[in-house]
């Protein structure tokens, strides 16, 4: 399939999922371009540099509009475009497959990235997790993804509603029978496990292959062996979403992420552990 990424001018967001999904699958085509794009204007700077922080290629070295990339929209399946507004600028080239925006990918809108020029680098970060988090689940809803078992997001506002989230995620957890993970590998929910008298079954994200949790007991949880620098290049790679993928084989998956909200710094850790959720609850005290 020929895949297109749409944004303004073509030197963050879209570039940002082009390499991100050539990345995840190798055997589409990508290509990115913005409505309002300057051609040959460099990609920032910023951006390449997170991008390097985790783990991906530059694939795109400077921007292109879409008049100069109309043949290759016009040829696409699949155009996912930054702004709502923007799917008009497509629509009047004469494309008439599949044409998604951001907001249209889930339901809550706190997943939808603003534009992160003139941010803070780590705020511009949680905005092109975002960017990763989309664009991973509209690739994946063309191609019909599906869990055999449903995987739950449960996701803490902020960092004072891990106790209620984990209780929460424990509830679902023995209502379903299924499987508890604890998705925050920067910084597990040590303190909050162990008020919970659960116990602990450690799992490393590096070697997901080498595991197997189908004889999980109802009071035993899967956490990080240790805390990861990060993470957001091990959550934006196949080997996570494959790795709850084969989970849900066995029985629901419950994911308690990272907290959504922090003081100290703007995260993108809740997105990338839970795009591929088939449900989600956000807790907030």
């Amino acid at each position: 399939m020929r895949i297109g990424l749409v944004c303004t001018m073509n030197q963050a967001r879209s570039p940002f999922a082009e390499m991100l999904l050539n990345e995840n699958f190798p055997e589409h085509e990508f290509f990115s371009t913005g409505v309002k794009a300057i051609y040959g204007t460099p990609i920032m700077d910023s951006v390449l540099a997170a991008a390097k922080e985790w783990g991906l290629n530059a694939t795109k070295k400077s921007s292109t509009t879409i008049f100069n990339d109309e043949a290759q929209i016009l040829s696409s399946d699949l155009i996912v475009v930054a702004e709502a507004d923007q799917k008009m600028a497509i629509t009047e080239l004469g494309y008439k497959n599949v044409l998604r925006s951001y907001d249209e990918i889930f339901e809550d809108q706190d997943f939808t990235p603003r534009d992160p020029e003139g941010l803070a680098f780590d705020a511009m970060k949680r905005e092109l997790g975002k960017v990763a988090a989309v664009s991973l689940r509209a690739v994946l809803d063309l191609g019909g993804y599906a869990h055999k078992n449903p995987v739950i997001a449960v996701i803490p506002h902020g960092v004072s509603d891990l106790g209620m989230a984990l209780a929460h995620a424990q509830l679902e957890r023995v209502n379903r029978g299924a499987i508890l993970i604890d998705g925050d590998i920067r910084a597990p929910h040590d303190a909050e496990i162990a008020n919970a008298g659960l116990e602990r079954v450690f799992f490393d994200i590096q070697k997901l292959d080498e595991y197997d949790f189908a004889a999980l007991s109802s009071n035993q949880i899967l956490t990080h062996v240790r805390e990861v620098d990060f993470p957001e290049k091990f959550f934006i790679k196949e080997q996570w979403r494959n790795f709850l993928a084969k989970m849900s084989q066995v029985a629901p998956v419950v994911v308690v992420t990272a907290p959504r909200h922090s003081h100290m710094r703007k995260l993108a850790d809740s997105y990338l552990a839970s795009y591929m959720a088939d449900e989600f609850s956000v807790i907030s005290c």
